[in-house]
């Protein structure tokens, strides 16, 4: 989770965040080795919460870990939460450099929309010694901008992407795609009845998702309806019927 929803939290993470780990981590799989030389990048990676998931599934992989948001209490938190994993943490991407090796795949998971020149960060990433033409960056980010809410502002959204501008800001930052599409198709009807409420009613303070409260049972539900929404949609995707969803992806490389 974002670090402003960790301090609202404290240590329990959202059934979406354990659906989008899933998600992501099978959609990458096809694309990465289990060489021990590699090295995972997260960039504003939050709680390191998807690095410990990838983890699991990818162990070979050395563990980068990047948010300004750090702060050296935050570090000590995590570094003691998540110490079996050997992650290491910094403050700016530009600290990176101080580290030898190349990364075989960056995660920008719901990043680029809190950057107001996203463009131009992608381009500064795309030019770190650490990334090269086989270097993977994958992106995922909140879908279409007609579903701003108030909890898109109090995370500091600049914006919500439809597929068509995330493949045009990955390609003027010198990127090209190699996959690209959305997922979480039955969020959308939430997401637009809480659009609906948001205008009829005023809402309430906002806590984003560090303010989830749901039991055991409530929480493996809602992970594992999430999943199935996923798989149903790969399984039309083959059939030639492409979902839209509340979340949209690219993998991309260095043109």
């Amino acid at each position: 989770m974002d670090i402003k929803e960790l301090k609202v939290a404290g240590n329990k993470n959202h059934p979406w965040e354990y659906a989008r780990s899933r998600v992501v981590n099978r959609i990458v799989a096809r694309y990465l080795t289990f060489d021990r030389s590699k090295a995972a990048w997260d960039v504003g990676c939050g709680d390191v919460f998807f690095l410990s998931k990838f983890h699991e599934t990818f162990p070979a992989y050395s563990l980068m870990a990047v948010d300004v948001a750090f702060d050296d209490e935050i570090i000590e938190r995590l570094s003691k939460k998540y110490a079996a994993y050997n992650i290491l943490f910094f403050k700016n991407i530009n600290d990176v450099k101080k580290v030898a090796g190349k990364a075989a795949v960056i995660f920008l998971l719901d990043v680029i929309e809190h950057v107001e020149d996203d463009v131009d960060f992608l381009k500064s990433l795309a030019c770190k010694p650490f990334v090269d033409k086989d270097t993977l960056i994958v992106v995922t980010v909140p879908a279409f901008n007609s579903l701003y809410v108030e909890r898109d502002k109090w995370l500091g959204h600049y914006r919500r992407y439809s597929r068509k501008m995330l493949t045009n800001h990955i390609g003027r930052a010198g990127l090209s795609e190699v996959e690209g599409g959305y997922f979480f198709f039955s969020l959308l009807i939430l997401r637009a009845v809480q659009k609906l409420l948001e205008v009829a009613v005023k809402p309430k303070n906002e806590t984003g998702i560090g303010s989830w409260k749901g039991g055991r049972a409530v929480s493996f539900l809602y992970e594992k309806l999430l999943l199935c929404d996923f798989y149903i949609s790969l399984f039309l995707k083959a059939l030639h019927i492409k979902l839209p969803g509340l979340s949209a992806y690219t993998i991309c490389k260095l043109s």
